[in-house]
């Protein structure tokens, strides 16, 4: 296939070299990471050991000073990106895929895949990637904990043959993927578990496995059940409260070494990802006349540290 990666953070690079290993692969990216790319290649360490140089023509720094968009007509676009840089993006959408390519999200956030469906309409692929990576240096991707990538068709969405042929993509490039039958349940699980960790964690200024032994996992969890009453009001069909207890411990010390992405924005000054997540779920909350108080909380605590 012919994949675009947008970005080149943890996860962009994560999923550009598993991916370069068999396929053409077109990395958009800005900042020093993407030059970097383009100069000494991507490598991923950690629980692989992968390097690839990209030809020059397959690296494209979109912040150089005569940067145009290239028309690549690509099978399947992959946008790894934050969640608040999505809508800047959706106008170069189409001239970067081919006539049947398709563009997926898989960056953290709840509200993104309607926003993709909308602009793209028959191009939008539903995922959700629990894959743990962490920076390193230069265009370096330290993958610290192996997930998979949840794919699924959404209303006015892409095909389901077109979902299959990237599942398949991802997963035969070594980063597990599976077809769901309920995407928004996916992508809803994965952001519960956003909302009751990162935040936290940035407040703090703690690594994710710190919150298991502290009080950081009481006011995690109730965070995490607070949103997902608001969820469940919207609609999503979520996995019992057990589960989602078991996820979130599961998960916290899968990742006990990681610093989440919305600690590394506070730390670099850098906006996050918290409207995306806590705040969205308080608008929510508010659009179904209901109360979602301890978000709003940490909500506020977020914006007041880039003050």
């Amino acid at each position: 296939m012919n994949i675009g990666v947008f970005g080149l953070g943890a996860t962009g690079g994560l999923f550009a070299t598993h991916l370069a290993q068999d396929h053409t692969v077109h990395v958009l990216a800005r900042g020093a990471r993407g030059a970097h790319a383009l100069t000494s290649g991507l490598r991923v360490s950690g629980l692989a050991d992968l390097s690839v140089t990209l030809p020059e023509e397959q690296v494209h720094l979109l912040d150089a000073p005569d940067a145009g968009l290239p028309a690549l007509a690509l099978d399947a676009l992959l946008l790894c990106v934050k969640a608040h840089q999505i809508e800047p993006l959706l106008p170069m959408l189409p001239a970067l895929l081919a006539p049947d390519g398709v563009v997926v999200y898989l960056g953290n956030g709840l509200g993104v895949i309607e926003r993709l469906a909308q602009a793209m309409p028959g191009r939008a692929v539903a995922g959700s990637s629990t894959h743990g990576a962490m920076q390193g240096d230069g265009s370096m991707s330290v993958w610290t904990g192996k997930g998979e990538v949840a794919l699924g068709t959404w209303p006015g969405g892409a095909p389901s043959a077109s979902v299959d042929a990237l599942a398949d993509c991802i997963s035969g490039s070594g980063l597990a993927a599976r077809r769901v039958g309920d995407a928004r349940q996916q992508i809803w699980t994965k952001a519960l578990l956003n909302i009751a960790i990162n935040p936290l964690c940035a407040l703090a200024g703690v690594r994710n496995g710190e919150m298991l032994h502290t009080p950081l996992f009481d006011a995690g969890l109730g965070l995490m059940l607070e949103a997902e009453q608001v969820g469940r009001r919207h609609g999503v069909n979520l996995p019992s409260i057990d589960e989602l207890v078991t996820t979130m411990v599961d998960v916290l010390a899968a990742t006990a070494d990681n610093r989440c992405s919305m600690l590394e924005d506070v730390r670099a000054g850098r906006p996050t990802e918290i409207d995306a997540l806590n705040g969205y779920v308080v608008n929510l909350a508010e659009q179904h006349g209901i109360m979602a108080t301890q978000n709003a909380q940490v909500t506020a605590l977020i914006h007041a540290l880039r003050r």
